[in-house]
């Protein structure tokens, strides 16, 4: 299998008979100051010329992104998430069930075991979060559907306690259940609101919580001036940045692909607007993110090499033993919101 299709889980159907431009865009210039991009979606192939998981990583270390938080949205991809944050010293991982395949999971008697799996993906060492979990109520409509998603977020935070980990948040068109679900059963002692999408009112409410809000590229968005507002009154202490990669690419290459590598131009843009040094930014944010997730060297890969670099045969593990062998991996249908595969009705965010 070559690196040109290996690793990817998961394709954009958006690549096929698309009007945007799929190029990447050219690199920025480097951040003196490091800083780490703590959500990012590598598994996901996009653009004219789809990159290996390792060839984002190195153009994002060249540019001053020093590691990422590869997510996983549901057992697929967070079973390759833990693999490559376990083989990968730039990687560490998060896992969880995405709201938006909660309700299906449970019609099909099935989310209670897709927990499981996250449960024990969460005891790896290299696993330092449990998200994208949360709240999706633009795509989710009636009681039964919106139950089964509040299910499964009430168990993602049962087991980030549970692990000790960080909570990564998905909220969209949902912040007053986010709110009121995490002041009911009680928010982890690190809660990110990953791409955050609220205005003033909910900065003010992680503020007073101690909540992160983590920022991507739509802060940079000409129309997106209620993030700018947030942003300006959140202590700079709770501040992350990402970029939910292949997704919501920075201005001003919105509607091309993403990557970690590009992540210096949200940094700026947020450093811009807030009057202050990028570079004091920067050592502020990757401050944060290390208090969030620990340092990416807490714990040594323990897998060292490529587990994709060869097909399974008599002198390799058996495809079941290696989570996310791409022979495992292959879309099975394409999805309404524009990704391939087995059961990821997410969008970006």
């Amino acid at each position: 299998m070559t690196d040109s299709l290996d690793p990817h889980v998961r394709h954009r159907s958006s690549m096929d008979g698309s009007s945007r431009d799929l190029s990447y865009p050219p690199s920025p210039e480097a951040l003196v100051v490091p800083v780490y991009d703590n959500h990012t979606h590598l598994e996901i192939a996009d653009g004219e010329n789809p990159m290996h998981y390792r060839e984002h990583l190195d153009r994002a270390s060249a540019v001053g992104v020093r590691g990422v938080v590869q997510v996983g949205t549901d057992v697929l991809t967070s079973r390759w998430s833990a693999a490559i944050a376990a083989r990968e010293p730039r990687v560490l991982a998060a896992v969880a069930i995405h709201p938006n395949e909660a309700p299906a999971l449970a019609r099909a008697g099935e989310l209670d075991a897709a927990l499981a799996v996250i449960d024990e993906l969460a005891a790896q060492p290299r696993v330092v979060a449990i998200g994208e979990t949360g709240l999706d109520f633009f795509r989710t409509e009636g009681d039964q559907d919106r139950r089964a998603q509040l299910d499964a977020f009430e168990a993602h935070i049962a087991l980030a306690k549970k692990h000790d980990l960080a909570l990564q948040i998905h909220d969209r068109d949902a912040h007053d259940d986010v709110v009121a679900t995490l002041k009911r059963v009680g928010a982890p002692e690190r809660t990110v609101f990953h791409c955050f999408s609220g205005d003033v009112e909910l900065a003010s409410q992680c503020a007073e919580n101690g909540w992160y809000a983590s920022f991507a590229g739509t802060v940079t968005f000409k129309s997106a001036r209620n993030l700018r507002d947030a942003l300006e009154i959140l202590p700079r202490a709770m501040l992350l940045v990402e970029t939910d990669a292949p997704y919501l690419t920075p201005h001003p290459f919105r509607g091309r692909p993403n990557s970690p590598y590009l992540l210096p131009h949200t940094l700026r843009a947020m450093a811009d607007h807030l009057g202050t040094d990028v570079s004091m930014l920067a050592a502020q944010i990757g401050s944060n993110t290390e208090l969030v997730y620990g340092t990416w060297d807490a714990h040594p890969v323990t897998s060292p090499g490529d587990p994709w670099a060869d097909r399974p045969d008599a002198a390799h593990p058996a495809p079941e033993e290696v989570p996310g062998d791409p022979q495992d991996l292959q879309p099975e249908h394409e999805t309404p919101d524009g990704l391939t595969g087995p059961g990821n009705p997410r969008g970006g965010a």
